[in-house]
């Protein structure tokens, strides 16, 4: 379980920057210029439309509902998105484990609401994408897959600490920003080859976790279609060598998994609930 924000991206002057590739940075009013993922998708349904329309113009009604379609799918779940500002105000921060953003999901998990719109909103995004089986990492995964895999109607597969299941394989060791973990372990009979598999938790930082379930995964032969979590810390994706903070892009990369696509609905950029502490609060968070 990645779950902490040990410090923010660096900036210069006022202006927060951001990593592209190894060398080059941008600022936010180099953003402006830049089209968003669900801009370009828009543009590529329009073209599209208008070729087919050409080609076969008594298809022009089917053609108007598909890009109607994709359109909505391309911004419904951006990361940071309306919805996502709404649950984000549910996702309070606590001074936890020497950790100054500790970011706990008991906030919506009390609002039902709020849950159910983000399990609407998982099931939603991957009844598009297509999966056959919907994986949850010990231990706040099993909170969120079970309601996302009824809706769906597939089977939820539990990957546990090493063991704490019987007839099951274990991934290698592998290292958060807590420490060093033993591994992940999962059923050997659960997850069917070639089986197409959406892997659930609640947050990722540092990947470490995600990295030693995908290794699983493919230990059985299946495809991990997707990483999905309710929260993403940006900040350890890819940042500044000299930034002192662990990149996940590297350690999927060492790991030849770079190429398994890791979405977060919220980002700690809209993140800035902080919670109320009672009188007398101490911070007793253990190693878990």
């Amino acid at each position: 379980h990645d779950s902490s924000q040990t410090q923010h991206p660096k900036k210069e002057g006022n202006t927060s920057t951001c990593v592209l590739g190894k060398n080059k940075r941008t600022t936010n009013k180099d953003r402006l210029c830049m089209p968003s993922s669900s801009s370009l998708v828009c543009t590529s349904a329009s073209i599209l439309v208008t070729f087919l329309h050409q080609e076969y113009p008594n298809l022009l009604p089917w053609l108007l509902c598909a890009c109607f379609s994709i359109m909505s799918s391309a911004t419904k779940y951006e990361q940071d998105g309306e919805a996502a500002k709404e649950i984000a105000k549910y996702l309070p921060y606590f001074p936890f484990k020497g950790i100054p953003r500790f970011y706990d999901i008991g906030g919506f998990l009390a609002a039902p609401e709020i849950f159910q719109k983000i399990v609407d909103i998982f099931v939603a995004r991957y009844e598009e994408i297509k999966i056959d089986v919907v994986v949850g990492l010990d231990a706040r995964g099993f909170v969120l897959g079970p309601p996302i895999s009824l809706a769906m109607k597939k089977p939820f597969v539990m990957m546990r600490k090493a063991g704490k299941l019987p007839n099951s394989i274990t991934s290698d060791q592998y290292d958060t920003e807590y420490g060093k973990r033993k591994g992940l372990t999962v059923q050997r009979d659960k997850i069917p080859k070639g089986s197409r598999v959406l892997v659930i938790d609640d947050l990722v930082a540092t990947g470490g976790t995600l990295s030693s379930a995908v290794q699983l995964v493919h230990m059985l032969e299946a495809t991990v279609v997707e990483c999905a979590c309710v929260v993403e810390l940006k900040m350890f994706i890819d940042p500044p060598a000299d930034s002192g903070l662990p990149s996940r892009k590297k350690l999927f990369d060492s790991l030849g998994i770079g190429h398994v696509p890791v979405w977060g609905l919220v980002s700690e950029d809209i993140m800035d609930v902080k919670a109320e502490l009672p009188e007398g609060y101490v911070d007793d968070g253990e190693e878990h």
